[in-house]
C-alpha cells in the first residue's frame, strides 16, 4: 500500500509538468518540418532554376514537363522521399513561392487553433 501511494505522489508531482510539453513538441516538430521542407525547396531550387508552384513538386520522381535540362538543369528528385508529411495538428503546410516577407519562399503551420494568427509556425519569424 505505501508503494501506491509513493506512486501517486510522484505521478501527481509530474504529471503537470509535463503536461504543457505535449504542445511544445508539436511546435518544436513542425519547425523541424519547416526546416526539411526549406531544404528541399533550396535543392529544388539549385537544381532547376527555380521554386515549384506546389510542394507536390518535391515528391515527384518525373522532372516537370515544362523543364529545359539542356539549360545546365538537373533533376534529382524526388526532393521529399516520404512524401509531404501533415503538420502536428493533421493539416497541411503552406506554401507560397511568391512570398510577402521578403523570404525566397513562404512556408508555415497554422499552428494548434488552426485559424492565421500569433501561434503559427513559419518561415520568417
Amino acid at each position: 500500500m505505501l508503494v501506491v501511494i509513493i506512486i501517486g505522489v510522484l505521478a501527481a508531482m509530474v504529471v503537470p509538468r509535463l503536461a504543457g510539453r505535449t504542445e511544445q513538441a508539436k511546435v518544436a516538430r513542425a519547425k523541424a518540418d519547416l526546416a526539411s521542407i526549406g531544404l528541399a525547396l533550396d535543392l529544388y531550387e539549385l537544381d532547376t532554376g527555380g521554386y515549384p508552384d506546389a510542394l507536390d513538386a518535391l515528391t515527384q520522381r518525373e522532372p516537370p514537363s515544362t523543364m529545359a535540362l539542356e539549360d545546365g538543369h538537373q533533376w534529382n528528385g524526388p526532393y521529399l522521399k516520404k512524401g509531404l508529411p501533415k503538420d502536428p495538428w493533421g493539416r497541411a503546410y503552406l506554401y507560397a513561392a511568391a512570398s510577402e516577407h521578403h523570404q525566397d519562399y513562404d512556408l508555415s503551420s497554422l499552428g494548434p487553433d488552426g485559424q492565421p494568427g500569433n501561434d503559427d509556425v513559419t518561415n520568417w519569424q
